[in-house]
C-alpha cells in the first residue's frame, strides 16, 4: 500500500515547505489577468523577521534544531509552519502554467510558482531552482517554499516545477538533462515582464540566479543558457550549492566506490535520460529486483519523496541495486550511460557571470569532485568564489548555503 506523507523531508536540500491548494493555476501565456489576486500596494512591516534573517542566530538555531531531530520530516515541518506564519504576509504567491519545450523540443505546458513582495519596486528577480523531488506534492506549484524568504528583501522569486512534475506530471522527469530543465526556468523568466507590468511593478533587468544540489546543477544550466542566448537579462550572480555539475565523473566515482549517496537518483538517471535522448533501454539490464519491479510505482507515480524512495529500495550499495553489466564501463549499458551523462555535464564551461559555489567537505550524497572539477576547468577569473569548509552533510550545508544567498542579496 503506497504511503503518503502529511508532511516530507527533502534529502537534497534545506527547504521544507507548506502545502497549498491544488489547481489554482495563473496561465502566464497569455496572461489570464482575470485569475490574477489583487496585491496590496503596501507592506505591512514585517521588519522583526527580516532582522532575524539578517543576523547569524536564528539560522544557527534552525540548524541545531535539525540536527537534534536528525532531519526529521517533524522538526523541518514544525519549523517551516512558524516561518511561514511569520512572512506570509509579505508578498503574494501564485502556481502559474506556461509554455515551454520538452527535451525534444516540442512545446509543453509546464508549471511553476511565483512570489511577489507587495512593495511595487524589486531589487530584481531570483530564479531559484530546486533540489531532487520525486513526489509531485511537493515541487514549487503545489507547496511553498522555503526560497519564499528572498521576497522578503524585495526580490519576486520564480520557482519552475521542471519538466516531468507539476502540469507536465505525466512526462518522465529527464533528471540531469540540464538543458530542459534551464528552459522551464528562462522560459518562465521571459513571462515575467508582462506579469510585472500588469501589477505596476519596477524592476532592474538583471537577475539572481540559484539553487542548492540538481538545483545548483539547473542554476549553472539557466546562466549557461542566457549568456549563449545573448538575452537581454544580464545574470547579477549565481549562487550554486553542492550541485552534480560534473555527473559522468559523479557516475564513475560511485561505480568505484560501489556506492550511490542517494539511491533513487539511480532509476531516475537511467529513466529520465534515456527518455530525454529518445533511446529504448531495457531497465532489466539496469536494474536488479526490488528495484525492476517497483520502479513503474516508486518512480513514475510520482507519489513517493526521495527518503521514502530510499527506504523502499533498501540499500545504498549499486552492485546491490544494478546489474554487473551497469556497472562495467566496457559493457554497452554502461557506456550508453556514461555518453548520456557525459553530455549533461557542464565541467569547463568558460562562465561570464560572477558566481558563489559552496561545497561541504562533508558531504555525503554529491561528491567533491563536482565542484573541484568545475573549478579546475573553469578559466581562472575575478568573480568566481569558491567556499569549502566543514559544514556537515549534504543536507545541513544548505542552511549556511541559504544563509549566504539570502544576506549576500
Amino acid at each position: 500500500m503506497k504511503h503518503k506523507s502529511t508532511f516530507f523531508i527533502f534529502t537534497f536540500a534545506f527547504c521544507a515547505t507548506i502545502a497549498l491548494q491544488a489547481n489554482d493555476y495563473v496561465m502566464l501565456t497569455p496572461l489570464d489577468t482575470a485569475a490574477l489576486p489583487a496585491i496590496p500596494n503596501k507592506d505591512c512591516g514585517g521588519n522583526i523577521v527580516r532582522s532575524a534573517l539578517d543576523g547569524n542566530a536564528m539560522w544557527q538555531h534552525t540548524l541545531k534544531q535539525l540536527q537534534r531531530h536528525h532531519f526529521s520530516d517533524e522538526s523541518v515541518y514544525k519549523l517551516m509552519v512558524k516561518l511561514y506564519r511569520n512572512t506570509h504576509k509579505h508578498y503574494v504567491t501564485f502556481p502559474v502554467a506556461y509554455w515551454s519545450t520538452d527535451p525534444q523540443g516540442d512545446s509543453l505546458l509546464v508549471s511553476g510558482r511565483v512570489y511577489l513582495p507587495k512593495r511595487r519596486y524589486l531589487n530584481g528577480i531570483v530564479i531559484a531552482n530546486h533540489y531532487t523531488m520525486t513526489a509531485d506534492s511537493e515541487v514549487p506549484s503545489n507547496m511553498l517554499s522555503m526560497e519564499s524568504v528572498y521576497a522578503m528583501k524585495g526580490y519576486a522569486v520564480i520557482m519552475p516545477d521542471y519538466v516531468g512534475y507539476g502540469l507536465s506530471r505525466e512526462e518522465v522527469h529527464p533528471y540531469l538533462h540540464w538543458r530542459s530543465a534551464a528552459h522551464t526556468a528562462v522560459d518562465l523568466l521571459n513571462c515575467m515582464p508582462e506579469l510585472l507590468e500588469y501589477y505596476g511593478y519596477s524592476y532592474p533587468i538583471d537577475v539572481v540566479v540559484t539553487g542548492y544540489s540538481q538545483g545548483g546543477a539547473v542554476a549553472l544550466g539557466v546562466t549557461r543558457m542566457l549568456e549563449e542566448l545573448d538575452s537581454t537579462w544580464i545574470v547579477r550572480k549565481l549562487y550554486a550549492g553542492a550541485g552534480p555539475y560534473d555527473p559522468a565523473g559523479t557516475y564513475l566515482y560511485s561505480m568505484e566506490r560501489d556506492e550511490m549517496g542517494i539511491p533513487a537518483a539511480i532509476p531516475m538517471i537511467v529513466m529520465g535520460l534515456s527518455d530525454a535522448y529518445d533511446m529504448e533501454v531495457e531497465l532489466e539490464d539496469f536494474f536488479l529486483e526490488p528495484l525492476l519491479s517497483n520502479y513503474e510505482d516508486w518512480i513514475l507515480s510520482k507519489e513517493y519523496t526521495v527518503s521514502e524512495i530510499n527506504r523502499l529500495m533498501g540499500s545504498t550499495i549499486m552492485s546491490e541495486l544494478m546489474t554487473e553489466d551497469a556497472l562495467r564501463l566496457d559493457s554497452p549499458q554502461a557506456d550508453m550511460l556514461y555518453k548520456l551523462l557525459l553530455r549533461n555535464s557542464n565541467v569547463g564551461y568558460d562562465l561570464q557571470s560572477p558566481a558563489y559555489f559552496l561545497h561541504s567537505l562533508d558531504d555525503e550524497v554529491v561528491p567533491m569532485l563536482n565542484t573541484i572539477n568545475l573549478q579546475e576547468q573553469m578559466p581562472d577569473e575575478s568573480g568566481k568564489t569558491y567556499d569549502y569548509n566543514h559544514y556537515g552533510s549534504h543536507m545541513a550545508a544548505s542552511v549556511p548555503f541559504m544563509q549566504y544567498v539570502y544576506q549576500d542579496l
